[in-house]
């Protein structure tokens, strides 16, 4: 009778190995040797086979036992090791291979463990938004890569037949890229994050759909800046307008507005328009605009205009 191979020996790990380590062995051993990755290849199928057999009786605290009492002839002749085996193949990290067993001949298949469900993964997105569509608001049409069931194989990763799907490749989903409408609320701010509920990922094995989170990032405005709810612009103003007071044009987001300003306005003054800031939101009052005077000198005078000012100076020697 031939010899047979240590159980041990063939995971590689010695005899008082943890369950820690037995999973860690037998999931590295099971990747390269998979079927799946392996298509076609007899002996990669065979080295699957013994590997899971040895980790199927190691794995297992009654079988583990017996086996260290007795080795292989401590099983009955005609032994099968995946009878009665419940290999989680989620747990080792190698996704949906439960249906493997069918590889195993004899009563394997109804010991398999079947896929559990699980929910799908949450995915982040990021998208640029105009500084005025972040404050007023907007409603964008967004690409989200994820991945769906297999219309393939219905998700399971193995068709009918038994054969792995070559569409996912075993996996159970395929990669889409789906275009979603999403409402971008007034007032959002830079990396602030929009919930889009149920377009993560899809779940196997009937399991729920993930989410996916869009993250903002505001483009800069040449003219605007954010403070919190409020905006804040400056306005350039001569120095005479300064002096005397008067009538100022102010940009806001939504076309120009008028203020007046008092006489003797001096650079970095504050005035405020009401509620022409961030639009008004839930928990939120509507922001304010803030014009902050910046003080214009004149260039290229003419020579009379040099000596009105120079007449200024001198009547005014402390302007």
């Amino acid at each position: 009778m031939p010899s047979r191979k240590d159980y041990y020996e063939i995971l590689g790990v010695n005899r008082s190995a943890t369950e820690k380590e037995l999973k860690a062995a037998y999931r590295k051993l099971a990747r390269k040797h998979h079927p799946d990755v392996n298509p076609g290849d007899k002996s990669a199928e065979e080295k699957f086979k013994e590997i899971s057999g040895a980790f199927a009786v190691l794995s297992d605290p009654e079988k583990r036992a017996k086996y260290d009492r007795g080795g292989h002839d401590a099983f009955e002749p005609g032994f099968d090791p995946f009878q009665g085996a419940t290999i989680d193949f989620q747990d080792l990290g190698l996704g949906n291979l439960s249906d493997i067993f069918e590889l195993f001949g004899g009563g394997a298949r109804r010991h398999a463990v079947p896929r559990r469900a699980a929910r799908g993964e949450d995915l982040q997105l990021e998208l640029r938004l105009p500084f005025g569509e972040a404050i007023h608001g907007t409603t964008v049409d967004v690409a989200v890569p994820r991945a769906v069931a297999c219309t393939d194989c219905g998700g399971r990763g193995r068709l009918a037949n038994g054969t792995p799907c070559r569409t996912c490749r075993g996996g159970g989903r395929v990669s889409v890229n789906d275009r979603v409408k999403v409402r971008i609320p007034a007032g959002v701010d830079d990396s602030e994050r929009v919930r889009l509920p149920g377009k993560g990922n899809e779940g196997l094995a009937g399991g729920p759909a993930g989410d996916a989170y869009v993250q903002i990032r505001v483009e800069p405005h040449p003219m605007f800046r954010r403070d919190g709810d409020d905006l804040v612009c400056e306005v350039p103003v001569g120095i005479v307008k300064a002096t005397l007071g008067g009538d100022v044009d102010v940009p806001t987001l939504d076309g120009r507005a008028t203020i007046k300003i008092p006489a003797g306005t001096r650079g970095g003054q504050r005035f405020r328009l009401k509620g022409r800031g961030v639009a008004a939101r839930s928990g939120h009052a509507a922001g304010h605009l803030y014009a902050v005077v910046q003080i214009v000198t004149p260039r290229d005078l003419d020579a009379r205009s040099v000596e009105l000012l120079e007449e200024f100076a001198r009547l005014n020697p402390n302007a």
